[in-house]
């Protein structure tokens, strides 16, 4: 019996190693040289802000001069104007102003990076953090800090994060490497015959390293779906010998809500995370937007846990009212949803573009190291908790939000 067993293990092994074009698609994906991976800087914070220092500094080698760090800022200040923070400058303002003297400070008092203008005046502080968190009070002390040496200089400061986390303190705006990644892309699709070939080439496996190692790769997580589906068996094994911190636990996750008694439906899941509404709001909650490929039309608010390396927490987002583009009413909704914190628990804090989604709060699940791995006992009662305390958090919400949408149909909205 046991020689049976070891068989058929083998077996699955050999099948994952020799008949797998998913797998052989996954590592020529994911395999291509990058300096940044040749030299293992890919989650040292200093690395990245080394790198971003350079490329925002008007005085460094890329010969770019402001291109940069002009495009960086005006996406910053746009979606920080957006969420309610003061900017130094306006975008449009920016825009038309030849950035002169710029300074670029790294580690300055401890601070990861700080950027000083003279023309326009302003001085922005950015806090960057890939995988360790806030400390002792970090992000109070360096506000008082710029606010010191600086004075009146209009000043902003930003919590630049892998998700765009919440920061502790409510002056700091957050901004992700998905956002970093978005400029960037199309910054160096409207200049690739102006930037020279060596500065597009290193920009090129920077922005390859943060698709592939900071963001939510669709096309690794179907490949991944399909290796896991077809080779489960192998999966475990090498699980078992070998460790992987949260394998298994989103898949628990996601049939635990699907069999929860409060009734939700599952609208979405990635390779990080399942994404969900209560069932009754498909038949109160109209259908805002055409169908897409991602949700339902009727899903424009939905819920979502989420599993990374060493954490999980739950989520909760607006989408785009597309193909409306009615953003008076998706504004009326996320100030109904949040008008009063304690009312449905949501809290905005953070506003992306039009063309993208709104946040309203993460609420924790539990913390793990990476070595040892979830509790999946302990992550899944307490996901169980979540969902028993949002059947009835979440109950007053189409009532909440049926007089805006009346409002909205009657001055000519368009439900499908």
């Amino acid at each position: 019996m046991k020689d049976r067993v070891v068989s058929a293990d083998l077996q699955a092994l050999e099948r994952f190693v020799v008949d797998n074009d998913d797998l052989l698609e996954l590592e020529q994906h994911i395999g291509r040289f990058n300096i940044f991976d040749a030299l293992r800087i890919v989650e040292r914070e200093v690395k990245h802000s080394d790198f971003l220092a350079w490329l925002v500094d008007p005085n460094e080698s890329h010969g770019q001069g402001g291109l940069f760090l002009r495009a960086i800022l005006m996406d910053l200040f746009k979606m920080a104007r957006e969420t309610g923070f003061a900017c130094p400058v306006s975008p449009i303002e920016l825009d038309g102003e030849e950035l002169r003297g710029v300074e670029v400070r790294r580690e300055w008092r401890n601070i990861d990076l700080l950027i000083r203008c003279d023309q326009p005046c302003f001085v922005v502080a950015i806090e960057n953090k890939i995988r360790s968190g806030e400390h002792s009070n970090q992000l109070a002390r360096y506000r008082e800090i710029v606010e010191a040496e600086f004075g009146d200089v209009p000043s902003m400061y930003v919590f630049l994060t892998v998700e765009g986390d919440e920061p502790s303190e409510e002056d700091w705006v957050p901004y992700s490497y998905g956002d970093l990644y978005r400029v960037l892309t199309r910054l160096r699709k409207a200049n690739e015959t102006s930037i020279g070939d060596d500065v597009r080439a290193f920009l090129d496996h920077y922005l390859r390293l943060i698709r592939g190692r900071l963001m939510d790769d669709p096309k690794i997580a179907d490949l991944c779906q399909r290796i896991y589906k077809n080779h489960r068996q192998a999966l475990q094994l090498i699980y078992e010998h070998a460790g992987s911190p949260a394998a298994g636990l989103l898949g628990e996750i996601e049939g635990l809500v699907a069999g929860h008694a409060g009734g939700w439906h599952i609208v979405n899941k990635t390779s990080k995370q399942v994404s969900f509404v209560p069932k009754q709001w498909l038949d109160l909650l109209p259908a805002i937007g055409a169908r897409g490929a991602k949700f339902d039309p009727r899903c424009w608010i939905v819920l979502r846990f989420e599993v990374r390396k060493s954490r999980g927490f739950l989520g909760a987002s607006v989408w785009p009212t597309n193909p409306t583009k009615d953003q008076g009413l998706r504004q009326k909704v996320i100030q109904r949803l949040t008008g009063k914190p304690k009312e449905f628990g949501f809290r905005l804090f953070l506003k992306t573009t039009s063309d993208r989604w709104s946040q309203l709060g993460r609420e924790s699940i539990g913390t793990w190291s990476e070595e040892d791995g979830p509790d999946e006992v302990a992550i899944i009662a307490a996901v169980e908790k979540k969902l028993d305390e949002l059947v009835s958090r979440l109950a007053g919400i189409p009532s909440a939000l049926r007089p805006i949408i009346d409002e909205w149909e009657k001055l000519g909205g368009v439900t499908e």
